[in-house]
């Protein structure tokens, strides 16, 4: 048996200022998390993790303060025979201060053929997300956004099939998955044109579905690519409408290179397709929001075991995107720093 015990503290301060404000709106709020489980070893391969958790959300502005607190206890079974066939099992009670008790669960399985080594996977379970202290209470009045203490939490119902397909000793990997959710009480930017204001309401049903698929190669010994492609069809069950913000299309492409031991150095290009969105304050209800594509470029450097330096850039090509429309996204960034550990440092 072993046991692990964690602590998580955040602390958030946002300083917002509209057009037409005299002061700014200061938002300030911290989240505090205690968790706990244990794994212990039934068997070769089958463990048992049993754990709980407890976190405490505030939040304060000039006119509000407000408190959640969610409550959680969870059992899972991991289970390995004879390196062909796996299995996972878990259930999960929360119960959260605002909105009572959820229990979710979660099936997974996972099956290797012999010879050929396909790998067949698959999973069914349901989910549970409360709504966010600023979604119930953070107004943006200067933009006709307002708050909606009324939100109910999402639940949802969701499964997936794929396989995976190694060839040339594993050099080289590809697959594919379909997935599909479906949601209950959705929370959904909505417009108002007759008051021009806009806030998050549920909507009754919602549908996402759609294809996740990956090849990646290990070229030389030093050297690997990797490109994924997902696919999303996402609606509103009730309207029958794309959902905002939710792209039909996303790929990218990883390359790593390692040309000396200690070096290593990766490059990866995203692009994420058009969408549909609303403009910043949602006088435009439905618009086609354009595709856009970021490079990103980083490097490591391992001194010794316990050293690491690392850097990276962001954006290499200072591209101008919205994400979501109005919101202007970060350009040209560029990161550096070092990782120090008393032995083998990640």
């Amino acid at each position: 048996m072993k046991s692990y015990f964690g602590v998580n503290y955040t602390n958030h301060w946002n300083y917002n200022i509209s057009p037409g404000d005299v002061m700014a709106t200061i938002t300030t709020g911290d989240r505090v998390k205690y968790d706990w489980h244990t794994t212990t070893q039934l068997a070769p391969n089958n463990n048992v993790i049993i754990g709980a958790e407890h976190e405490t959300e505030t939040l304060q502005t000039a006119t509000v303060s407000a408190q959640n607190v969610n409550k959680a206890g969870y059992m899972e079974l991991q289970s390995q025979f004879r390196d062909r066939v796996f299995f996972t099992a878990n259930v999960r009670q929360d119960d959260n201060e605002r909105f009572g008790e959820h229990p979710t669960f979660r099936l997974a399985s996972a099956v290797i053929v012999p010879v050929t080594d396909t790998k067949f996977k698959g999973s069914y379970g349901t989910g549970f997300k409360a709504p966010t202290l600023n979604q119930l209470y953070v107004s943006f009045p200067a933009f006709f956004f307002f708050a909606n203490p009324n939100l109910r939490p999402e639940e949802s119902v969701g499964y997936d099939a794929g396989f995976e397909q190694p060839l040339f000793g594993d050099r080289v990997r590809f697959g594919s998955t379909y997935f599909r959710n479906n949601i209950t009480d959705l929370i959904q930017s909505t417009f108002d044109p007759v008051t021009f204001a806009s806030t998050n309401t549920n909507i009754g049903k919602a549908i996402t579905e759609g294809t996740e698929s990956f090849v990646a190669a290990a070229i030389t010994d030093r050297l690997r690519v990797r490109a994924d492609y997902t696919f999303t069809r996402a609606v509103d069950a009730t309207a029958g409408l794309e959902l905002l913000r939710r792209p039909k299309e996303k790929w990218s492409a990883n390359v790593i290179w390692n040309p000396i031991d200690p070096l290593t150095l990766s490059a990866t290009v995203l692009h994420v397709g058009s969408f549909v969105d609303g403009n910043r304050d949602f006088s435009i209800l439905r618009l086609l929001a354009p595709a856009y594509t970021v490079v990103n470029v980083a490097a490591e450097y391992l001194v010794t075991d316990q050293v690491k330096v690392f850097g990276r850039v962001d954006n290499l090509a200072n591209v101008h995107y919205q994400n979501p429309t109005g919101f202007l996204q970060p350009g040209l960034g560029v990161y550096g720093g070092i990782r120090l550990a008393n032995y083998d440092v990640r």
